[in-house]
């Protein structure tokens, strides 16, 4: 599955849906090696930022500022940068 989203990604889609998916998943596991695959609940939580509307561009910045600050604390879900990107989305809204 992976394998076909790659196949959008490198067609063009620069702004598709399975290219935010992907984007997220890859900027992930790049920044956390430990981890070779997104969990179910994972993949919902991409989901619910994409549905929503947050940008592809606040999800990966918000994932890099806390992976930054989060020291030796071993970052396992994308829960874990949930709040911060609904919070920084709705900053985001507000100030347009």
């Amino acid at each position: 599955m992976k394998f076909t989203m790659k196949l959008f990604y490198r067609s063009g889609m620069e702004n598709g849906y399975y290219n935010y998916f992907t984007q997220i998943e890859d900027h992930y596991l790049r920044r956390h090696s430990g981890i070779k695959l997104l969990s179910t609940m994972d993949w919902a939580q991409i989901e619910t930022w994409k549905s929503k509307g947050v940008p592809l561009q606040t999800v990966l910045r918000v994932m890099d500022d806390l992976s930054n600050n989060a020291g030796p604390k071993r970052i396992n879900s994308l829960a874990y940068f949930a709040q911060a990107v609904a919070t920084a989305a709705e900053l985001e809204w507000t100030n347009r």
